[in-house]
């Protein structure tokens, strides 16, 4: 009899720790997948946004900012967005910039928040190839369709963004077209000292 229920505890601890690892690989699978990572991040937005009132609060966008940025990787858009001009910058420089140029972002992301009120937003397939993929989505609101489209590249194990395109008008392009113009015309210094305070007028 203690025989029985010996083998039965470790068969069901067996069971257990089976069912255990299905659910944990699942998981991990999940976290790894493109679709999966930017779907979660949507639907953590649109939760917090149903959760508070039509104004909302400077806590709220906080929290915001970190959901929304938070599997942006910065060091690759500063990179681009700097382009070429990107060498030319010493170690200590690109960290500045890098520092600075996160916060424009991260401020600017909480501007316009109606793209995550959609009333239903479509994904498609991931597109992947080698350590690089791209993810379509398209939000509907009020019979108006708009595309986002999310540039991924994986580094050890993990999906990050590092571009986002709207309808058509890439982050990195964007970004990277305004500092080629500014840098035809004054310093490395003076734009980044320009952004700085662009950076304190927005706190």
């Amino acid at each position: 009899m203690l025989r029985q229920q010996m083998r039965r505890t470790r068969y069901y601890r067996g069971a257990f720790l089976v069912a255990l690892g299905l659910v944990l690989s699942t998981t991990v699978a999940a976290a790894q997948d493109p679709l999966a990572i930017i779907r979660s991040r949507n639907v953590a937005v649109k939760q917090v946004l149903d959760r508070s009132s039509d104004t909302v609060s400077a806590a709220t966008k906080e929290r915001l900012k970190d959901i929304i940025n938070g599997f942006i990787d910065f060091d690759e858009l500063s990179r681009q967005a700097l382009g070429k001009h990107w060498e030319q910058r010493t170690p200590a420089e690109r960290s500045e910039f890098i520092d600075v140029f996160r916060q424009l972002v991260r401020n600017s992301s909480v501007k316009k928040l109606e793209v995550y009120k959609a009333d239903r937003i479509e994904y498609e397939p991931a597109k992947i190839t080698g350590s690089d993929a791209r993810v379509t989505t398209i939000a509907y609101k009020d019979a108006k369709a708009v595309e986002i489209v999310y540039r991924m590249r994986q580094h050890e194990g993990k999906w990050t963004v590092f571009d986002v395109t709207i309808d058509g008008a890439s982050t990195v392009r964007t970004y990277r077209d305004s500092f080629y113009k500014q840098l035809e015309r004054a310093s490395f210094r003076e734009m980044l000292d320009k952004l700085i305070r662009r950076l304190n007028d927005d706190t």
